[in-house]
């Protein structure tokens, strides 16, 4: 049987959040990057082992990751802190974390020297750590690509696949049939093929049937699926009116719920009127369908 895991959202109640995952039925959790900034992994590693709830991975934190591929000392201090979360998730005993290769919408201009050079040094920091580094597929896909065959025999690099960004920023591209042999984590969330809203899975218009055929064919997701989806997530969208807003996404199951999904002054909001209980609760049933198609392609 698939086991079933989810994020635990940083803010808020740590331990009445870990608990309702428990509740919910999840069967391990992973760490939010908001653990580094707010300075709080070591207890939450410790209220996991108190509920029983192991961890699979950790999100190192993402920002400013695009300057990696610019020359200058900014780029230096983003690898640097890359190395020094490694070395701090090792120390706990988390042996797995997620880097993005760029981050948000900014252009790292072409692939080059710069980036590939301290990628390699964060791969070479997990080595000595006993750490695997899993390279996640956001916006600029072609630099996920190069790295990835720059650093294919490195023992300590993996891939993890996030479904959203593939359906927002790479639709066309079979990510799983290049980098499956290499997954080693996973972040489940949907969206609209245009905007990085983390949903629930068939919240929005992700192919979910072909993604569990892709998926059953990796060794990982027939062991485990983890969502990364966003609890009372917003996103703005610039220069477009609520109903414009609304006539672009009508299609989506989840704009059908007026009590999950709400437009309201050009923002979009989801779940905000589920309490974390209930998120939880939902999100564990949405895992459940998708093991229950990924188990049936296998």
């Amino acid at each position: 049987m698939i086991q079933i895991g989810t994020y635990v959202h940083g803010g808020g109640n740590i331990e009445e959040k870990i608990v309702a995952i428990k509740n919910a039925g999840f069967d391990f959790v992973a760490i939010g990057m908001g653990a580094f900034s707010d300075d709080n992994l070591e207890y939450q590693v410790e209220l996991c082992e108190k509920y029983g709830l192991p961890i699979d991975n950790i999100h190192l934190t993402g920002g400013k990751t695009t300057e990696i591929w610019f020359e200058g000392e900014l780029g230096d201090k983003v690898c640097a802190r890359y190395c020094r979360e490694i070395k701090r998730a090792a120390a706990v005993g988390i042996k797995k974390g997620i880097a993005h290769i760029t981050w948000g919408h900014k252009d790292p201009g072409e692939v080059n020297e710069y980036g590939i050079s301290r990628l390699t040094k964060m791969a070479d920091c997990a080595l000595e750590n006993g750490f695997l580094l899993c390279l996640e597929n956001s916006v600029f896909i072609e630099h996920l690509y190069a790295t990835m065959e720059k650093l294919k025999d490195h023992p300590a690099v993996r891939f993890t696949y996030d479904s959203g960004h593939r359906n927002a920023f790479a639709h066309g591209l079979d990510l799983l049939g290049a980098f499956g042999h290499r997954l080693a984590a996973l972040h489940i969330d949907d969206n609209d093929a245009a905007h990085d809203l983390h949903l629930m899975p068939f919240d929005g218009n992700i192919d979910w049937e072909r993604d569990a055929r892709q998926l059953a064919k990796t060794e990982f997701a027939r062991t485990r699926i983890c969502a990364e989806t966003s609890y009372g997530g917003e996103k703005k969208i610039k220069d477009m009116s609520d109903e414009e807003i609304a006539a672009m996404v009508d299609a989506l199951p989840i704009a059908k719920n007026p009590e999950l999904f709400i437009i309201e002054d050009g923002i979009m909001k989801s779940y905000t009127s589920l309490s974390y209980a209930d998120y939880m609760v939902r999100l564990h049933e949405r895992l459940k369908k998708l093991a229950d198609l990924i188990e049936a392609n296998i």
